[in-house]
């Protein structure tokens, strides 16, 4: 669904995890424990200086007595040394060197009397105390600096419609495309230029149409305003209006910087997102689905503003993910992509074949590419922690230059492979199996089965990324199998793999879970008495989706699931409509759809669900409704069903402070070991 709020790789929620104090068997070895897990520091952001010579980036830490993330502005140079701390401010992100490389620009936390503002402010990469570049009067969400370095655009969002609502109560209002919980008209947001030194800003944009700010419903995200090379226009992405869930309604338009109309830079109507100018000429690179349809893989296009787009990534046959960049003299592209279990980055010249960028078994996380082509990448696997590595060239060997997280090397993890097999009907899938702590070849052990949301995702290898966190080691460490299965849908085994989930989002996907076990089953490894079922967002639509439809699960644990798609067209917000739509073929009111909407929903066979269920949900979910988790909790406790209901406080489809984010870790593994013991 929604590509952000659905956690591609939700890999910042899961920076930190508290500990959970399950007891584990004893081993000999010293296994990762999720309490270790405390210390893990996530890197964010890589961003290098104008001369190539350092990186600044952003270190990200779970802070469990004060319940946030910690945030730090770090730099270190391009070929290893100590990290330096340039600040360390509340909400901290988005580094951005100046052109000329005497300051970096970012966006944190500023407290004026009552109010936190989101602001920009510069320090120097020699050190300095931050000093605040904007005064706006509300958040600045994303910004660029011109090339010449004089100015900077930023977007913000309008003021409200009813400023003193509180006081006279005249605020009733028009209600849109809005998710269940709005309260107040949606404002749209607008592109803002400020000289470099401060000062009065000058709005660029004004009307109803709005910077995208709302997560799109399949690829591409929410990105900064870009530059041409010459400085003479912005493009970014606009949004038809404010409406969270019209997010799907954008297109690529390109602003004379002096002011003035946007134009539309392409002749696509929808779903256009991530513009990058090239450093030098006047090419224009976005993403947009390669079809057919929407429900399919993004691609990066390339044009010339108002000229004929051209698909250059075509032939990769994966899914784009929305960070790709330039490289030097606009030669190609370097692209990011889900592959089988991995995360690879692509050398894509304009013209002719890619040929993939080898990180040593690591996945990439993030990545910048510098002046003269080389790479900084943010990477790690499911053994090493995240680290930050530099490419001389796309194809030279990468060379680790931060041990931040050297202490992760001391730990033992669990083996974890990649496993194929084909559905029934042909379907080639993959997903990922680990096996338990002291696993003995002959031996059948429990199975936990832990479905990824999206579905326009996949289940990879990471230390501790994506929404399994923590639980692939914990399951493993308490002897169980954990199978995650990539089902059709995913966006890892091509165009046609991720399209097979059209019109199709429970029979299909059902068929290659269940032949995924079948195929463990036929190792002999699986103890088939005692078999889990786990997953979060479209997981948690799969999870009970499997668990009305086969009755061997000993327990299941639905977070945060997709239950019922009317109740998601008709009150989610974060693209989930035009999601919902795009996917099932039309509206619940439209006669080629209104079937599946009944037929394709998990709450229709909640009556045939006898699996004790753990459900979660955060009570400010706007991407899948609490009233989703309500209803099948109902439809379960009123049949006699095993069942337990956790709402978290003030979440939003996942937590977003550490420590719910612990509780919420806890709560699954405690539910699992209380059936599938130990």
């Amino acid at each position: 669904m929604a590509n952000g709020p659905w956690m591609k790789r939700m890999i910042a929620a899961c920076a930190a995890v508290g500990a959970l104090m399950l007891p584990l068997a004893s081993r000999a070895a010293t296994p990762v424990s999720i309490a270790d897990f405390r210390t893990l520091v996530r890197l964010e952001d890589p961003q290098w200086s104008p001369d190539g010579r350092q990186i600044a980036f952003v270190e990200s830490q779970g802070n469990y007595t004060s319940d946030r993330y910690d945030h730090r502005l770090a730099i270190v140079a391009a070929n290893g040394g100590p990290v330096r701390i340039l600040a360390a401010m509340r909400d901290l992100g988005s580094p951005r060197w100046s052109p000329d490389g005497s300051r970096i620009a970012f966006i944190a936390q500023q407290k004026r009397g009552k109010k936190k503002i989101d602001q920009i402010f510069t320090v120097s990469p020699n050190g300095s105390v931050p000093q605040v570049l904007t005064s706006a009067p509300r958040d600045v969400q994303q910004f660029a600096w011109r090339p010449d370095g004089a100015a900077l655009a930023y977007v913000m969002t309008d003021p409200p419609a009813f400023p003193n609502a509180k006081k006279d109560h005249h605020d009733l209002f028009l209600i849109h495309d809005d998710d269940y919980l709005t309260n107040a008209p949606p404002q749209p947001s607008h592109l803002w230029l400020i000289s470099s030194e401060g000062g009065v800003a000058r709005q660029l944009t004004r009307g109803a149409t709005s910077v995208l700010e709302n997560a799109p419903p399949i690829g591409g995200s929410v990105s900064d305003p870009v530059w041409s090379a010459n400085g003479a226009s912005i493009a970014f992405t606009q949004q038809a209006n404010a409406h969270d869930s019209d997010s799907d309604r954008t297109t690529i338009v390109t602003l004379d910087a002096a002011g003035g109309t946007a134009h539309r830079a392409t002749p696509h109507r929808n779903n256009e997102y991530n513009p990058e100018f090239a450093s030098s000429g006047k090419l224009l690179a976005y993403l947009f689905p390669h079809g057919p349809g929407v429900v399919s893989d993004f691609d990066v296009f390339v044009t010339t503003p108002g000229g004929a787009p051209r698909d250059v990534t075509a032939d990769i046959d994966r899914d784009v993910i929305a960070t790709y960049h330039w490289l030097p003299n606009a030669t190609g592209i370097i692209a990011e992509a889900n592959d089988g279990v991995r995360v690879r980055l692509y050398d894509q010249p304009l013209r002719g074949a890619a040929s993939t960028i080898h990180l040593g078994g690591l996945n990439a996380d993030d990545f910048a590419v510098a002046r003269d082509g080389a790479l900084a990448v943010i990477a790690e696997n499911e053994t090493q922690a995240p680290e930050l590595y530099v490419l001389a060239s796309p194809h030279a060997k990468p060379q680790r230059i931060t041990t931040i997280n050297a202490r992760f090397a001391a730990y033992t993890y669990p083996r974890s492979v990649e496993v194929t097999w084909s559905a029934p009907d042909g379907q080639r899938d993959d997903g990922i199996l680990t096996y338990p702590e002291g696993y003995v070849r002959g031996h059948a052990y429990p199975l936990v089965v832990y479905s990824h949301g999206g579905p326009e995702a996949a289940s990879s290898l990471w230390f501790l990324g994506g929404e399994v966190g923590p639980l692939r080691d914990t399951f493993a460490a308490h002897g169980y199998l954990v199978f995650e299965p990539n089902y059709r849908g995913s966006d890892n085994l091509g165009n046609a793999h991720e399209h097979a989930i059209f019109r199709n989002p429970g029979v299909g996907p059902n068929s290659d879970v269940i032949s995924g076990i079948t195929m463990l089953e036929h190792r002999g490894i699986v103890d088939r008495s005692r078999i889990a079922a786990v997953g979060h967002s479209y997981g948690g639509y799969m999870t009970t989706w499997l668990i009305s439809h086969q009755h061997f699960w000993k327990c299941a644990v639905v977070a945060d699931g997709a239950v019922d798609w009317t109740q998601e067209y008709e009150l989610s917000g974060e693209g989930n409509m035009a999601w919902t739509r795009d996917s099932l073929g039309g509206t619940p009111w439209s006669p080629q759809s209104a079937k599946l909407y009944v037929a394709g929903s998990p709450i229709s066979y909640a009556s045939q669900i006898t699996t004790p269920t753990l459900i979660l949900s955060g009570t400010d979910d706007t991407t899948v409704p609490i009233t989703e988790s309500f209803a099948l909790y109902h439809a379960l406790q009123a049949r006699g069903t095993t069942v337990q209901f956790v709402g978290i406080p003030g979440a939003h489809h996942t937590p977003q402070d550490p420590v719910h984010l612990q509780l919420y870790y806890e709560r699954i593994v405690r539910w699992v070991v209380r059936y599938l013991g130990t």
